[in-house]
């Protein structure tokens, strides 16, 4: 008998995604489920919505109380729940059909106490792994591990894509915080540390929405107030505390203490500027204390732009903090980067500081059109901080180590003149010759800059707009078939293959079904 999986959904004002949340739930392949959702005081339609599929599917069940906050919801939803496993979903996220199933059968297979799989950052435009798992390399192969043989996954303090044992959470006391923000890092931390065994699948099980509402922003995007600082600090503080205090090998504590400071400074440091003035000398002071009670050898693993922040902090010049914060956040009121070339510069206050490695390019296409024999690409390009002509190159390069690369000319023009940096917003076009795309493999399409240092300039993805193809776009040429489509992270590839016999039998039987 398939063992029951309890899914626990807390909600609060959720109406505009509500429903999609729980129908990628009623989608599932794996159908042993109870569904707890748990209405957590929404002022909203979200209860109507709710009992809209209660109604429909007996494993959904209501329950409503006054707000009390996530942790508290989470921490019921597990003291209700009847099944051998608990998964945790947000009510405005997704989860892929299969999610469940991926995840039952490793953590059956290895007698888990739980299992884990991929996140996916989720837009209106593409889907994207997290930086953090990017970085870290996580769940890249299916296997059964621990931290010791893994600390790296400390790095992922997410509840929600992970399948846990209940008998697991209950043994261990494994609660989140209640009344704070950040209520899942201690139960996740303490539950990788106490876990025997954790099985990991590469399958994408969790698609995690990142919301563009600014009057309603989530609680993970609002890490510029002061008690959402304060709150993650002490969280951080008390997970250290518990691995000394039980005796944690020295490298399990390392790498906590380098989530830690990258969790600081990518989360609340970079957002410095939007810290209120008023607020701003006890946000230092936290910090300040924070950073003193992280060994400084932690710091020596953190990436070049980090490890430039963290040394500010340590200085305590926070002027040149505050000016890096605002061209991360792009709040500053005047140009306080320059262009020289293909380079750009902060200019401090006694420091000229090289930012060209840190600003990525951004280039979307919103329009193909094709003539007899070529694509025509139209589209947006931001050059953040661009206050002069640049020079770009726009190139596909071959998957699966062809080692194929094939450039095309590309026309960039001003589109606003008006900003503080005159062309950091631009249109371009391309004309792709799909001659040039003769060797059979995929191509994938990358915009960069061009200068001296080219090594230095971040290369960006060429996305492509949902709007801009409806589908494939195909074209055959005499030996080859080339096929234009946008995949699954929205970007914009091209397939060559040969066209052979078998591929113009295909062809023709798909014409005939049709």
């Amino acid at each position: 008998m398939a063992a029951l999986v309890s899914i626990v959904i807390p909600v609060y004002n959720a109406a505009p995604y509500l429903e999609a949340c729980l129908k990628s739930v009623l989608r599932q392949t794996y159908q042993s489920l109870e569904v707890l959702i748990i209405n957590d005081g929404s002022t909203d339609e979200s209860e109507e919505i709710v009992k809209r599929f209660t109604t429909a599917d007996s494993r959904l069940s209501l329950y409503s109380q006054e707000n009390h906050g996530l942790g508290y919801t989470r921490n019921r939803g597990i003291s209700l729940c009847s099944g051998a496993y608990v998964f945790f979903l947000d009510s405005d996220d997704l989860i892929p059909e299969k999610a469940i199933e991926s995840l039952v059968i490793p953590a059956e297979t290895h007698q888990a106490d739980y299992a884990v799989g991929k996140v996916m950052r989720l837009t209106e435009e593409r889907r994207y792994i997290p930086k953090r798992h990017a970085d870290f390399g996580l769940y890249n192969k299916d296997e059964s591990v621990t931290i010791h043989e893994r600390p790296e996954m400390l790095q992922d303090s997410i509840a929600c894509n992970k399948l846990w044992k209940r008998e697991f959470l209950v043994q261990q006391n494994l609660l989140f915080t209640e009344g704070k923000y950040y209520e899942d890092l201690n139960m996740t931390m303490r539950a990788a540390v106490l876990a025997k065994k954790i099985a990991v699948t590469r399958e994408v099980v969790y698609l995690w929405r990142v919301r563009e509402d600014e009057n309603k922003p989530s609680i993970t995007q609002q890490q510029m107030k002061l008690q959402n600082t304060q709150d993650r600090l002490r969280a951080l503080l008390l997970n250290r505390k518990w691995l000394v205090q039980s005796a944690i090998e020295p490298r399990i504590i390392s790498e906590h203490d380098l989530k830690s400071l990258l969790d600081v400074v990518r989360l609340h440091v970079i957002k410095y500027s939007l810290v209120q003035p008023a607020e701003r000398e006890e946000w230092q002071r936290e910090i300040s204390s924070f950073l003193q009670q992280i060994p400084e050898d932690a710091a020596v693993k953190l990436p070049r732009k980090e490890r430039t922040l963290y040394a500010l902090l340590k200085e305590k010049n926070y002027g040149d903090l505050l000016l890096f914060s605002e061209m991360y956040t792009n709040t500053e009121t005047r140009p306080i980067v320059k262009q020289n070339g293909a380079r750009f510069e902060l200019q401090g206050e006694n420091n000229v500081y090289d930012v060209t490695p840190d600003l990525k390019p951004k280039i979307v296409v919103n329009e193909i059109t094709r003539s007899e024999m070529n694509w025509e690409l139209r589209g947006s390009v931001i050059v953040p901080k661009a206050s002069l002509p640049v020079d770009a190159a726009f190139y596909g390069v071959g998957r699966a180590g062809s080692g194929s690369s094939v450039s095309q000319p590309i026309s960039l023009e001003q589109a606003d003149v008006s900003g503080l940096y005159p062309y950091e917003t631009q249109s371009f076009t391309v004309n792709l010759n799909p001659k040039l795309y003769r060797e059979e493999a995929v191509y994938d399409f990358y915009f960069s800059l061009i200068g001296n240092d080219a090594d230095e300039h971040q290369e960006a993805r060429v996305r492509i707009h949902p709007s801009a193809i409806k589908d494939r776009h195909i074209l055959k040429l005499q030996n080859s078939v080339l096929t234009l489509y946008r995949t699954k992270q929205g970007n914009l590839s091209l397939r060559s293959q040969k066209n052979t016999l078998k591929q113009k039998v295909k062809t023709l039987i798909k014409k005939i079904l049709k």
